[in-house]
């Protein structure tokens, strides 16, 4: 855990150098994101794909800085089974996560930024074929831009992308009986990226659009694929303004 919390103390006092010369609009945004998300995932020993469509929710804040913001995302765990049966039933797929990213406004207007972070990852995999569950915690850095391009009337577009360009963990193994096989250490990559069309009614924005996600590790010892993970949906987000 000590990796976390330096990153997450760098985040933190990024966001917070040189603000003291804050703008009379900084304040925080609390915000509700909901997502219908279609996705595969395969999985180490488990080379049936496990499909699903399913809902998701995360919850947003970001404090304004000046120049600077500190974003906060959590998903709680979300979770697809698959259509077909082995001899131990379906198999499965769950995750949650949490990303934290400390961003700064390249321009006066607030346009466009660019920043960095770290995210945290739990999956779950169980094999409906062999009875095993497969159990790893996930930390990567993340490196992040974004876009808010103004329209007419309060309205605008919201381009976001995030890379996390060394996901690290060690798959746990465990077998129908619960005993322990060998663990899998794993290292990859993910890219998350969005697009939104939003408008502002006073102190409450709302914004409707996509995300997608691509997500793959492999086994470090002999690179063998461990997780694979692509998927993409409709969102729909409200975000309050607190100022």
């Amino acid at each position: 855990m000590r990796p976390v919390v330096a990153a997450l103390t760098a985040c933190v006092g990024f966001a917070l150098a040189s603000t003291s010369a804050a703008r009379a609009d900084d304040g925080t945004e609390v915000g509700l994101f909901t997502a219908l998300v279609a996705g595969t995932h395969v999985g180490s020993d488990n080379p049936t794909p496990v499909s699903g469509v399913i809902p998701g929710a995360a919850l947003e804040v970001t404090q304004h800085l000046d120049r600077f913001r500190l974003h906060l995302e959590g998903i709680p765990t979300v979770g697809a089974t698959g259509t077909n049966r082995g001899e131990f039933g379906s198999s499965s797929a769950s995750l949650d996560l949490l990303n934290a990213t400390a961003l700064v406004d390249l321009d006066r207007n607030a346009r466009f930024r660019v920043g960095a972070g770290f995210q945290l990852v739990n999956l779950t995999n169980k094999n409906g074929s062999n009875g095993d569950r497969n159990d790893v915690r996930i930390a990567s850095p993340i490196y992040a831009a974004g876009a808010d391009l103004p329209l007419a009337r309060a309205h605008f577009v919201e381009l976001n992308l995030m890379v996390d360009p060394n996901l690290r963990g060690v798959l746990d193994v465990f077998n129908y009986l619960g005993q322990s096989r060998p663990s899998k250490p794993e290292q990859g990559a993910e890219v998350d990226y969005s697009a939104a069309y939003g408008w502002r009614r006073g102190n409450v924005e709302y914004l409707i659009g996509g995300r997608g996600l691509d997500y793959h590790t492999r086994n470090t010892d002999n690179g063998e694929l461990v997780d694979r993970n692509v998927g993409g949906g409709a969102t729909f987000e409200v975000r309050f303004l607190l100022r």
